[in-house]
């Protein structure tokens, strides 16, 4: 009987250190858990101020330039000269956090909600049929988007359609081109322009050329412009006039990153935030 009592006690001692066992394992997941879930809230964190410092150097970068540059040949030849740093700059390390950050000239793109609809036309003729880009400059025009994903949404627009175009245009910018950074597909879609035309005319840019003339006039001989009909001044500019800056964040050592985007508008030697945007990668 006693040793019934012994075996009876051993098993409940036995049965109590397994639940404990379990109780502690429990415990021990909550614990690392909770610890995972601060330094996520933490990487989180440290990537946002990391990507918000690189919004705010690149922005006074700009202004500088703006207030050191201001005849319109000098400020053109900035403004490339920026885009060339922005493209080939490194991560930028802070002591325990990193950002890189990337500037786009909005007016090398075309504004889906606020360019005429030949101008739509004109451009995604380039990709599909004339009749598809007549139907869907026409749907541009009648919605507006939000988002450039939002293409996809739109009668006619395949996923494929919406990819090719997607770099060319924008709906944070305005009507207004500009002539000195536009690729050949936004030269291509304006007015009175036309392939052979964009094509020479970034031909003379890659050159060294710089437009300080909305409309490129006294070419030189072996690489003229000919218009079908000159391109309204109202849509062509020298230089830009909306800036997307676009900075990543993150923790030093953490996968997470945070990235910003922010669109400001140049007025005379100032910057206006017009749009700022985030969000967690």
């Amino acid at each position: 009987m006693r040793r019934d009592r012994r075996g009876s006690a051993l098993i409940v001692v036995l049965c109590v250190l397994a639940l404990l066992g379990g109780i502690t394992a429990d415990l021990a997941r909550a614990a690392r858990l909770e610890v995972a879930l601060v330094e996520n809230t933490r990487a989180r964190a440290v990537g946002r101020y990391a990507a918000e410092s690189g919004v705010v150097m690149e922005a006074a970068d700009i202004t500088a330039l703006l207030i050191s540059h201001s005849a319109p040949g000098e400020r053109v030849a900035a403004f490339r000269e920026l885009a060339r740093r922005a493209a080939g700059a490194g991560d930028v390390d802070l002591g325990g956090a990193t950002f890189a950050v990337t500037v786009a000239d909005l007016n090398a793109r075309i504004d889906l909600n606020q360019s005429e609809a030949e101008t739509l036309t004109g451009l995604f003729r380039q990709f599909t049929s004339d009749r598809e880009a007549e139907i869907i400059a026409a749907s541009v025009q009648r919605k507006p988007l939000e988002r450039v994903g939002e293409l996809v949404l739109l009668p006619g627009v395949s996923d494929a359609l919406a990819l090719a175009v997607a770099p060319y245009v924008t709906v944070w910018g305005d009507p207004t081109i500009n002539i000195n950074s536009a690729p050949e597909p936004v030269l291509a879609a304006l007015p009175g322009v036309g392939e052979a035309a964009a094509r020479a005319i970034v031909t003379r840019r890659a050159a060294g050329e710089v437009f300080t003339r909305a409309t490129p006039e006294q070419p030189p001989p072996n690489a003229s412009v000919t218009f079908a009909a000159a391109p309204p001044a109202a849509v062509v500019a020298t230089e830009p006039d909306h800036l997307l800056i676009i900075a990543r964040g993150w923790a030093t050592g953490s996968p997470l990153t945070h990235e910003i985007q922010a669109v400001f508008a140049i007025s005379g030697m100032q910057l206006l935030l017009e749009v700022w945007q985030e969000r967690d990668l």
